[in-house]
């Protein structure tokens, strides 16, 4: 159906609109805060030259000796566990698609 340009509640819904619109606007309060503070080194250099450890010093993440039932088991479980994963994602394809019954 083509719409009525004398239809009143074509308007009237537009002038509808459009005050709602305003007011929602004119409620809405501008923001207050104030901008974000800015982070720098210089400001905490003094703790963090605290934190580092001391001249000569090697400092690696991981550092020996290392307990050698502790490795062998950590890796052991690692290989064994990426096994069953590839292992029963292939069992699960293989039945899904019908090749093993």
């Amino acid at each position: 159906p083509a719409r009525n340009a004398n239809n009143p509640n074509n308007s009237t819904m537009i002038a509808a609109v459009r005050t709602s619109a305003v007011r929602a606007a004119t409620r809405r309060p501008m923001s207050t805060t104030s901008a974000p503070k800015m982070h720098k080194a210089k400001d905490t250099w003094g703790e963090l030259v605290k934190t580092r450890p001391p001249p000569g010093h090697d400092h690696t993440v991981f550092e020996p000796p290392y307990s050698t039932p502790v490795i062998a088991a950590f890796t052991v479980g690692i290989i064994s566990t990426g096994y069953g994963m590839m292992y029963f994602g292939m069992r699960h394809q293989q039945y899904k698609q019908g090749y093993w019954k």
